[in-house]
């Protein structure tokens, strides 16, 4: 028995595995070739994309008869034999699936999510407060903007009168689901001022609809120029929440 079992090594299980994707590309190149012939033979319409669909079936069925065999063709190589022929295929395909698997995971990970897919995009609602001493007219020029890694937005300001006095307020738009947000208020001629929302990669829960705490920048930049980290003191200020209909 365990003479047996070392013929089952690691390595002929990672040969069957490099076996079963040169097998899939084989299978697949051989099934649309075949599929686009035998599609134009049975004169299969093009309309609808029928064709396509036929020559894709047979694709996956030639993949499904060649893969098995390279796999199995690999283990035999490797001196595989009798019931470990068997149990080999079974470990390869199942870690070619996990493979597999694992690659569409992080391929969808990296993809960008719609943070409300079935209804309107959420809006975040902000005030910005002034340093003590300065008055809102020192945020008449300033653009609001909010940059992620998947994409840039720039934020309005409301026109109605706040409901806080002694504070501007206005809105942008929240569209992907991530959790590297960053909200810009953009000083033309002075320094950015920089803030990290402290929110989740979806804020999309009643206690984000409640008011922030006031929160200081976290960096402070000209245009252009790299952010440094802010040094304290008075500055301008910003309190947020979500604003979103339920689905």
């Amino acid at each position: 028995m365990k003479a047996a079992i070392n013929k089952l090594s690691v390595s002929s299980i990672l040969f069957g595995i490099l076996g079963g994707i040169i097998g899939i590309a084989a299978g697949l190149f051989l099934g649309f070739a075949l599929g686009s012939v035998l599609a134009a033979a049975l004169h299969v319409p093009s309309r609808e994309g029928e064709a396509a669909y036929f020559t894709v079936a047979i694709a996956l069925i030639v993949a499904c008869i060649v893969v098995p065999v390279s796999i199995l063709a690999t283990l035999y190589w490797r001196g595989v034999r009798s019931i470990w022929l068997f149990i080999g295929l079974v470990m390869v395909c199942v870690s070619i699936a996990a493979i597999g698997a694992s690659g569409l995971g992080i391929w969808y990970a990296a993809q960008p999510h719609v943070l409300n897919l079935n209804g309107p995009t959420p809006l975040l609602e902000f005030e910005v407060k002034p340093p003590a001493g300065q008055s809102l007219e020192t945020l008449s020029d300033v653009e609001p903007e909010l940059d992620t890694d998947r994409n840039r937005m720039p934020g309005y300001w409301h026109t109605e009168a706040p409901e806080n006095p002694g504070v501007r307020a206005g809105y942008v738009e929240l569209y992907f689901r991530t959790s590297q947000r960053l909200f810009v208020l953009k000083f033309p001629g002075r320094q950015d001022r920089i803030f990290k929302l402290h929110l989740p990669a979806n804020p999309m829960k009643a206690s984000y609809r409640a008011w922030s705490g006031w929160q200081n920048p976290d960096f402070v930049a000209k245009a252009g120029e790299q952010p440094s980290p802010f040094s304290g003191g008075s500055d301008y200020q910003i309190r947020y929440k979500l604003d979103y209909q339920e689905r």
